[in-house]
Order: structure tokens, then C-alpha cells, then sequence
């Protein structure tokens, strides 16, 4: 099958996500278009993909679930029977329920799953679990994973019929984790609130509407000048937490 367009669709605070859509859209055409539903400002109203597009289309897990805000962005967009890998980031812990519900997610807008991964990124919050992936290995394997997907398009396209998973997927139980700043250290560039996914940082004060706030950290990516962050103690708390579940090196997933 000959592919038209080949598009990055993904929701990516921290670039974990965009960077892997991005490596895995190069292995198939240089010549590429990202959509990027981080962003407040990118309008997906009345856009319609064509049945020759290629679409990778891609999120990182939160609390084993694929994000709302993405859901309420991605809603918006018809697939029109393009055909569509899903890939969810993981910080080397576990997807759990994120991939199967991005395959639920993309059937309902009208996409053809020709495949679908769960790949291994630095944790977004505590950076020493999975630091340095996707490493060798893991650009490797995605690029063996690339080339299944090649001979399928060669061949006749063979759609994923099913993801492993649970329906319905796990409750979502998020720990709030509103970043602070230094306010004496601000430079008001107001990045932090230009970009914040979901409109929780006012564009004056610079201070955090926690009910807003998803947790995302792309407040804490972006500031030139490194003066959010979030609290130590939380993070100390969440990094006990997650030792056990996040130091053994995770193996990536993929389905063809």
C-alpha cells in the first residue's frame, strides 16, 4: 500500500512521547507533520485525515490511563480510516491499561490500528528510573519494529484486531503534584504559563491552579532557568513508592 502523508499526532509534556513518534515517522519518510495536542493553541476542529495517511499517534501512560486532556483534544479529530500505530511512553514502571484504551480511543475516531507499542522513557518525574531511554537497545528494536511495519504495508495490510489490556480499564488514582517556582528567580518570560497543557498557571502571578494542574511538568521543562520544581519531599515520597516498581530495567511492547 502506497502511503500519502505520514503524520505525528501525540500529547507529550516532557518530549518523551514526540521524540519516540518522531524517531519512528524518520524510519518511514523525512518528510513528516506533527499535531501537537500538548499544545492549547493547535485546532484539530473539522480535521480529517485520508484513508492513504499514516498516522503515528502516540501518549504517555498516567496512572496506567491515556490523559483526558488528550481524550478531550483527539475527540475532535476524524480519522476517516487512516491507518494508525498507537505507542504509549511508559517511565519503567507499566502501561497497565494506556494501550488498550488508545486502541479503543483511535477505533472510535474512525482509525485502522495497523499496529501498536508500549516503549520505555526516563520516568518524567523521577529521572534516575529509565534515565537514558530510549537508549541503543530500545532505537534498535524500534527500528525493527518500523520495518514489520514496512512489510505489512508491502503486503496486504493486516489490522490489529486487539491490544492486551483490562475493560473496563483501572480507576484512575492520581496524586496531585502542582510544581511551585522561585519567585524571586523568575525572569517573567512566562513560558511556563504560555505552555502549560491545561491553563492552571495564571500568566501574571505565575502561581499554579492545582485543581487545573495535571502533573504533566511541562511547567518545570520548559523554564529556561530551572526555577519550578516540585516539592522534595513529594518527590522522595513518590520515589519510595515507586523503587521497587521502577529499578528493574522494563522490556518494550509491541504488537503486529
Amino acid at each position: 500500500m502506497d502511503i500519502d502523508k505520514v503524520y505525528n499526532i501525540f500529547f507529550s509534556p516532557t518530549d518523551s512521547t514526540k521524540f519516540v513518534l518522531q524517531f519512528l515517522s524518520e524510519q518511514i519518510s523525512p518528510k513528516y507533520t506533527n499535531i501537537n495536542l500538548t499544545s492549547r493553541s493547535t485546532k484539530t476542529d473539522d480535521f480529517i485525515l485520508n484513508k492513504s495517511d499514516l498516522v503515528f499517534l502516540g501518549v504517555p501512560s498516567y496512572a496506567g490511563r491515556v490523559p483526558t486532556t488528550f481524550k478531550e483534544r483527539f475527540s475532535k479529530i476524524n480519522g476517516n480510516n487512516a491507518l494508525a500505530v498507537i505507542v504509549v511512553t511508559f517511565g519503567n514502571r507499566a502501561q497497565e491499561d494506556t494501550l488498550i484504551e488508545l486502541f479503543d480511543l483511535a477505533k472510535a475516531q474512525g482509525f485502522r490500528i495497523l499496529a501498536g507499542s508500549a516503549i520505555v522513557t526516563e520516568h518524567s518525574i523521577i529521572h534516575d528510573f529509565g534515565k537514558g531511554r530510549p537508549d541503543k537497545k530500545d532505537k534498535s528494536e524500534l527500528i525493527t519494529f518500523v520495518q514489520k511495519i514496512k512489510n505489512k504495508l508491502q503486503d496486504d495490510v493486516l489490522l490489529v484486531d486487539e491490544i492486551p489490556g483490562n475493560r473496563p480499564y483501572k480507576e484512575v488514582k492520581a496524586v496531585p503534584m502542582a510544581p511551585d517556582f522561585v519567585k524571586e528567580n523568575c525572569v517573567a518570560c512566562s513560558r511556563c504559563a504560555s505552555e502549560c497543557p491545561t491553563g492552571a498557571i495564571d500568566d501574571k502571578t505565575y502561581k499554579c491552579n492545582s485543581e487545573k494542574c495535571i502533573s504533566c511538568l511541562r511547567c518545570v521543562k520548559v523554564c529556561p532557568i530551572n526555577c519550578r520544581f516540585v516539592d522534595n519531599r513529594v518527590l522522595e515520597k513518590l520515589r519510595v513508592h515507586l523503587t521497587p516498581l521502577c529499578s528493574e530495567r522494563k522490556n518494550n511492547q509491541f504488537y503486529l
